[in-house]
């Protein structure tokens, strides 16, 4: 296999992290990868707010239990949906743009691990999100702690996911 698959192949959601700072020109980068991802008509619904306030990551880590990494992450992310830009694939766009972050972060030796679907009426409200864009995700993000355990993952087998011409047709 090529470095590309084998590094998708290894990426894990890493919640503990060492204490270390991740420098801001990094992220940026980062983001610049994400705005490479693939958007309906090149639209980029997407706006990322990163944060390094140590108060805005604690309130954030209490609004729901998958969040607690939040709190000792050097930097978190929001990523800010944009229905307005792009109606029809918004959703799917800021997907792609996330995953893009996710994955190159993840190639510069940074963990990440993300609270999913999580529209929070009170975070919009810390982060000062208007309400007519949609809070899609949070992400927590530095250098991984190496005493973390990282649990094996079970994927279901390619005959159980794929089907051949329509749904339910077997590949074979």
């Amino acid at each position: 296999m090529n470095e590309v698959i084998e590094l998708l192949l290894r990426r894990r959601s890493i919640r503990s992290f060492l204490n270390k700072p991740v420098d801001m020109d990094l992220i940026k980068d980062l983001i610049r990868v994400a705005n490479h991802a693939p958007s309906s008509m090149n639209r980029e619904p997407w706006k990322f707010i990163v944060i390094t306030d140590p108060s805005i990551k604690e309130r954030l880590s209490e609004l729901h239990g998958g969040a607690r990494h939040l709190a000792n992450a050097p930097v978190a992310i929001a990523v800010v949906a944009e229905p307005d830009v792009s109606p029809e694939t918004w959703m799917v766009d800021v997907v792609n743009a996330t995953m893009y972050f996710v994955l190159a972060a993840y190639s510069v030796g940074l963990a990440v691990a993300w609270v999913a679907a999580f529209e929070n009426e009170t975070a919009k409200e810390i982060l000062k999100i208007p309400k007519e864009k949609k809070l899609i995700t949070l992400l927590s993000v530095g250098y991984p702690d190496p005493s973390y355990e990282v649990k094996p993952k079970a994927v279901k087998a390619p005959e159980e996911v794929i089907f051949l011409n329509r749904y339910g047709n077997p590949l074979g």
